[in-house]
């Protein structure tokens, strides 16, 4: 990139000092009217690429897509498929997971992955 800016420079710069040295020169056709007006395109020419190149500004790089943000239900879910579920559901409709476990010794609700009950510290 920096290789190209500094090319289109002096390019620009080159194009400006061969129009005023045409312009400064004894030839006789850069004394007529039409002379000087193409001198004066061509400096003009080579100013524009000039400043063009110097004021270019760096490219943005390309950002690759980002993948859309999953979208997490609100309430409670069923621990064996992940799908949505009320909280008065006491079994998963979708996949017959019980919900809400209860402990066979003292009969309180536990939560499914719990593996002691909280309650009576009996094995579930």
């Amino acid at each position: 990139m920096i290789v190209k800016k500094v090319f289109g420079t002096l390019f620009g710069l080159g194009i400006m000092v061969f129009a005023v040295m045409a312009f400064l020169s004894n030839e006789p056709a850069s004394k007529t009217d039409f002379g000087r007006i193409i001198t004066l395109v061509v400096f003009v020419f080579g100013l524009s690429v000039m400043v063009g190149n110097l004021s270019a500004k760096k490219p943005v790089p390309l950002t690759p897509p980002t993948s859309p943000i999953p979208v997490v239900p609100l309430g409670p879910q069923c621990p064996s498929c992940g799908k949505a579920v009320s909280s008065e559901f006491s079994v998963c409709p979708y996949c017959a997971t019980t919900l809400k476990p209860k402990c066979p010794h003292c009969g309180k609700e536990v939560a499914h992955d719990y593996k002691n009950c909280p309650y009576c510290g009996s094995q579930l």
